[in-house]
């Protein structure tokens, strides 16, 4: 039987917060991204000259970039901080207001994200969750015939200090230790 190295590509969806709150970015254009950075402190001593004695790690940074590409003002609103969506029942019509931000406290709303890759064979061992993302919306529309009109969503990890600073959990995060 012929084997090949099965090496995952494909989209994803992001779900940001959990029960009612929750809110669903299934159409992206551009490729949702992942990506984590940890930062260290080198050491050196003079009788060794550049040559790194040592290493401490000063830190991680987590974020998921969405390029959401719909023109969805619910959702929108849920990742803009500051703005007021208002909407009249009867109508069915909406706006979102967008206000100045300055002094926003994004993590006094930060919420849970988990990445969702939609492959049919992708399982929860494939996502990758955020437990305390902060989110910025970023709309960037141009308005011609050859382009998709995109709101960039950038959500920022947070350390979770309740589960001893986690910052993002890459794989099935329901999966609890049982044994060694």
């Amino acid at each position: 039987m012929t084997q090949g190295i099965n090496v995952p590509i494909g989209p994803a969806i992001v779900e940001y917060g959990e029960g009612a709150d929750q809110v669903i970015f299934d159409i992206t254009k551009g490729g949702i991204v992942f990506s984590a950075t940890t930062t260290k402190q080198d050491t050196t001593v003079d009788q060794h000259g550049d040559t790194v004695v040592k290493s401490i790690v000063k830190g991680s940074t987590a974020q998921a970039t969405v390029p959401f590409a719909l023109h969805d003002l619910k959702r929108l609103a849920a990742v803009m901080p500051g703005s007021k969506l208002i909407e009249d029942i009867t109508t069915g019509k909406k706006k979102l207001k967008v206000y100045s931000g300055a002094g926003y406290d994004m993590l006094k709303n930060a919420k849970p994200l988990v990445i969702k890759p939609t492959d049919p064979d992708a399982t929860p061992d494939d996502w990758i969750t955020i437990p305390l993302a902060g989110a910025i919306a970023d709309p960037n529309y141009t308005y011609n015939s050859d382009n998709e009109r995109v709101t960039n969503v950038t959500f920022v990890a947070y350390p979770d200090l309740s589960q001893e600073g986690l910052l993002y959990v890459m794989g099935d995060d329901f999966v609890e230790s049982t044994g060694s």
